[in-house]
């Protein structure tokens, strides 16, 4: 399911985002039934939710706490470049390396475990990368997961002529240098400078994570 909570969260934030409207008028707002259908959808076998970091406070915490949480994160000056593309106004909120940060200390808290995941590192290390993931999550590798035809999924949420095109001409998982696209300006930007401390927190993390990982080898 593909960031589920979405509608309930521009119901309930006054946030700009491309696909606000059409958003609004296909997806559900209210948390308590976006929960309702997730419950439903994960008796019938393993269910995957992206969710975004900013999406967290609509969903009931003990629930989400039950979750085996995994925390994708990319180097803010690429996510500020991107985002750029698409809206002229972008803030700390939206971006939710705060919110990132601030849900991976509250799992640390509860002492449950999560896998901080680098997506730099899954383009570069597609597949040890998804190996070591897949042995976390305790379910099988497959080669399968390295490519996929072109074109959308019908998981795909309203926002995806925005912000998909990239992902719908790709046919696996490409590693590219998209630094050479950024103005070097981003670097000494208040918002990268905002967001930067929260990002090391999750780098820092990961690199611990990969640390015990290696010395249990």
């Amino acid at each position: 399911m593909d960031e589920p909570f979405f509608g309930a969260f521009l119901d309930k934030f006054p946030v700009w985002r491309p696909s606000r409207e059409i958003a609004l008028r296909q997806m559900e707002t209210k948390p308590e039934l976006v929960m309702e259908n997730i419950q439903h959808k994960s008796k019938h076998g393993p269910l995957f939710l992206k969710n975004m970091a900013n999406h967290i406070s609509l969903i009931p915490e003990d629930q989400a706490l039950t979750w085996k949480a995994v925390i994708l994160f990319r180097d803010p000056a690429l996510v500020i470049n991107s985002y750029r593309r698409k809206m002229d106004q972008i803030s700390l909120f939206d971006l939710a390396y705060r919110e990132q940060s601030n849900w991976l200390q509250k799992l640390h808290q509860e002492g449950k475990q999560v896998y901080l995941l680098d997506s730099d590192d899954v383009q570069r290390y597609p597949v040890s990368e998804l190996k070591k993931l897949c042995h976390w999550l305790d379910i099988p590798f497959e080669n399968r997961m390295l490519s996929w035809p072109a074109g959308p999924l019908p998981e795909d949420g309203p926002w995806a002529p925005y912000w998909y095109e990239r992902v719908h001409q790709s046919r696996g998982i490409e590693s590219r240098e998209e630094r050479a696209d950024i103005d070097p300006s981003i670097y000494e930007d208040s918002l990268y400078l905002e967001c930067l401390p929260y990002y090391q927190i999750l780098k820092e993390a990961q690199n611990e994570q990969v640390q015990s990982t290696r010395s249990t080898q």
